[in-house]
């Protein structure tokens, strides 16, 4: 504790003279006559005064300086699952088995008796976890003997051990509260496998224990784990367990999709295991999609592995991952894990050929990266590059490379004949081609005297070819005097319908978009089976008495085995920056499927969603299945009513499952939804769930799932001490350290030193005036001395 001076206008000599000032004038000014004594007085009474003005000045007060740690909390987990009931290798006080749920319990109490002590400004959140996490209470520390309690009216009742939930929930209460660090008491048994389902295409792998606690360590809050159970010797326990597959897959037919799981091994070490990853088809055919082999290094490992796989055929499959234990495993119960595949026709390869960076390219590409079953290859070619075109596009413009081939606001002489006559047996071979509207495109760009003028389905006028120089406008818009462009704004008319162009999505339609600002003017359309009109600009168009007629705005149309179609207008854009962005989606997404011939629709077949489709026996799924019926009136639709929903058992037996129905109805079709659970109680193994609706249109559609024995939590009786020490290491640069049961103490101190690590200077300044009690006593101080001052010198006659 220090004396500090904090004069008024922060200078120290201007409050000293100013004080001198008072003083003296304070103790100058005297009147004359007066006895001694009552000079004394006054005097005494002035000079009190002075003090308390001087005080006022010179501000004094009292500084101290202390170290503090900052307010955080501590969160602890203990773990409630069904493993917590065996044996902890260690005797209770009556000389009998302790389980590990006593042994947890009473390591708890001693924690909170150390914790206690002298920390008032650390809070403890006590959790439970097993497949789930929930809260048992919080407060201070000083307090957690009594959250400790109601741990006495827990049963340890759950089927599986999610490690990666309290370490979820810890990360979720950083975003709120700084942390002290986490303590996770277990014995390490993860039994509780992460499923997949994503809302891409691709599907997405839950978080896992190992990824919790690196997202913990990242985040500078240190791990301590505490060890329950007896530590597995070497040799004691032996077991390989395939673990963390994700749960279901889509891909697409050709496709390179990675397979991530991890294969936990114990009680081999040095020993090779082979892995074998295995298509099971709908007719229960088996194919070896890869093989790999996998050196287990010490006693207890958990390896990573992932596998690339090509997608087979299009259709339902189930991947199973085997690994095949040496001799000397005792269950091999876990040594498999399977995963529901859905194969969809193959994927695009796209190549996009630009010749001008406009607006239109940057969201079509935006759009096309967004289906990821298309990949898209984009190829700029800048205008000031002319002088040393054609360019070479050989390796790009190679037969069966890519799938679709988008051609924007590029001139011919870019391309050159030759290349454009490879491009045109390219779709005569099956290649799509995908012509957009500009400045050089068609006409303007040269494309009406190119070997592509038999390929697209419009026609074109060749007088109006422009030099492959500068754009007309370095906007991009065309100008009026541009040959061969529309530059009037126009909306686009649907001519006829067509999966391209059915697109009902929110509250954007055809008739609400916003106005194309330009297009291409063809001079007609060719006339061969299989050319359509899709869109075109009405009436709007009548600039002059040629335009008087009704202007084609896309047409498609087929070349030998490929399907072309051209776009006259280039701002799609618009569209998106009008707010019908989902349109712009999906009309970009039905363009791409309907030149791949891969149109997609809902109507008459059964969708199932389940979820999750990998579950023990005692927690049950929920499912839904949606039909669109096209053509379907209010009249039938009391149809629906007669649908049957019913799991086929791996046995060959069959058990119906309630369920409800709601339908939607339209002018042209009708949304049916089923939707249910799948009971709980089922044996393990793999099942079906068939949902079908009878009638005069009779429809099914099947989904398998997997049961999965839920008693896994004694069959893992051996405790994973290795797993608790893997996941404190991934926090070590943040203070992180496993424990063992009989080393709760040495955890306390290390709880302690990070808290004292944590703290930081505190400075409490005590200025004199500033609270209330100082400030009247200076008042009332220099007040009251003046007051009597006066009061006296009115009484003996000096005023």
């Amino acid at each position: 504790m220090s004396l500090s001076w904090d004069p008024v206008y922060d200078s120290q000599s201007v409050a000293v003279l100013l004080a001198i000032a008072i003083v003296a004038l304070l103790l100058w000014v005297t009147p004359s006559g007066t006895t001694p004594y009552r000079r004394r007085i006054l005097l005494l009474l002035r000079g009190l005064a002075a003090i308390a003005l001087v005080l006022t000045l010179v501000r004094p007060a009292l500084v101290q300086t202390d170290n503090r740690p900052t307010v955080a909390t501590l969160v602890i987990a203990a773990d409630s699952s069904r493993s917590m009931t065996l044996a902890s290798g260690e005797l209770s006080s009556d000389s009998g088995s302790q389980t590990r749920w006593e042994q947890q319990r009473m390591l708890l109490e001693s924690l909170a008796r150390q914790l206690g002590l002298n920390d008032e400004r650390l809070n403890v959140a006590l959790f439970q976890y097993d497949q789930t996490t929930s809260s048992i209470g919080g407060g201070p520390v000083k307090d957690l003997g009594e959250w400790i309690e109601p741990l006495s009216q827990i049963d340890p009742a759950g089927n599986l051990t999610d490690l990666a939930g309290p370490l979820q929930t810890a990360t979720d209460a950083a975003r709120t509260t700084p942390l002290a660090g986490v303590v996770l008491f277990g014995d390490g048994t993860q039994t509780f496998t992460p499923g997949a389902s994503g809302e891409d295409d691709l599907g997405s792998v839950n978080i896992g224990p190992m990824d919790a606690a690196k997202l913990i360590g990242a985040m500078g809050v240190p791990l301590w784990t505490v060890a329950l159970g007896p530590d597995s010797q070497a040799g004691a326990v032996r077991d390989v367990a395939v673990v963390s597959l994700p749960e279901t897959y889509r891909m697409f037919s050709g496709n390179e999709t990675e397979i991530a799981f991890e294969v936990a091994v114990q009680g081999y070490p040095g020993r090779t295991i082979p892995i074998t990853l295995t298509w099971v088809n709908q007719n229960n055919q088996s194919t070896i999609a890869a093989s790999r082999t996998l050196p287990a290094s010490g006693n207890r490992d958990t390896v990573p592995l992932r596998v690339p796989l090509i997608a087979p055929e299009a259709g339902t499959y189930r991947l199973i991952v085997q690994a095949e234990s040496p001799a000397g495993e005792t269950d091999t119960s876990n040594d498999r894990q399977l995963a529901f595949v859905d194969v969809r026709s193959g994927g695009g390869r796209v190549l996009y050929l630009e010749g001008t960076p406009r607006l239109e390219q940057m969201f079509l590409r935006r759009a096309v990266r967004r289906f990821p079953d298309l990949e898209l290859a984009y190829r700029w070619i800048p205008r000031d590059t002319s002088s040393r075109w054609p360019i070479d596009l050989s390796d790009d413009l190679q037969p069966g490379r890519y799938d679709i081939v988008i051609l924007g606001d590029l001139h011919s002489a870019a391309l050159g004949e030759k290349q454009l006559r490879t491009l045109a047996e390219m779709v005569n071979e099956g290649t799509a081609l995908l012509t957009l509207g500009g400045e050089h495109a068609y006409g303007p760009g040269g494309y009406a005297d190119s070997p592509l003028a038999q390929v697209l389905p419009v026609e074109m006028d060749a007088s109006v070819r422009q030099s492959p120089g500068p754009i007309a406008s370095e906007a991009g818009a065309a100008s009026d005097a541009t040959p061969g462009q529309i530059k009037k704004p126009f909306r686009l008319n649907v001519r006829r319908p067509h999966p391209i162009t059915t697109i009902v999505t929110g509250d954007s339609s055809w008739t609400s978009l916003p106005e194309m600002p330009g297009a291409n003017r063809w001079t007609g359309v060719r006339v061969a089976p299989g050319v359509q009109v899709l869109l075109d600009a009405g009436k709007q168009l009548n600039i002059n008495t040629a335009d008087d007629q009704v202007q084609p705005m896309m047409v498609i149309g087929e070349y030998g085995q490929g399907r072309v179609a051209s776009v006259a207008f280039d701002s799609t854009w618009t569209w998106w920056r009008g707010g019908a962005n989902e349109f712009h989606r999906r009309y970009w997404r039905q363009l791409m499927l309907w030149l791949l011939s891969r149109e997609e629709t809902d109507e008459d077949q059964i969708r199932i969603e389940m979820s999750p489709r990998r579950f023990i026996a005692s927690e049950g799924s929920a499912f839904t299945a949606s039909v669109t019926r096209a053509g379907a009136t209010p009249t039938n639709a009391d149809a629906v009513s007669n649908r049957v929903a019913e799991i086929q058992l791996e046995d060959g037996t069959t058990q119906n499952v309630p369920a409800q129905t709601t339908v939607q109805q339209n002018d042209q079709s009708q949304l049916v939804r089923i939707s249910g659970s799948v009971p709980t109680g089922l044996p393990p193994g793999i099942h079906s769930l068939k949902v079908s609706i009878e009638g005069t249109n009779p429809m099914s559609s099947t989904m398998p799932f997997q049961v999965i024995d839920d008693t896994r939590e004694f069959i893992a009786d051996a405790p994973n001490h290795a797993l608790l020490g893997r996941l404190a290491s991934a926090t070590s640069a943040a203070g992180g350290e496993s424990f063992r049961a009989d080393q709760i103490e040495q955890l306390a101190e290390r709880i302690t030193d990070q808290r004292r690590r944590a703290q930081r200077v505190v400075i409490e300044k005590k200025r004199l005036g500033d609270d209330p009690i100082t400030g009247w006593m200076l008042f009332v101080l220099f007040a009251g001395s003046l007051s009597i001052e006066w009061y006296l010198r009115r009484q003996w006659g000096l005023a």
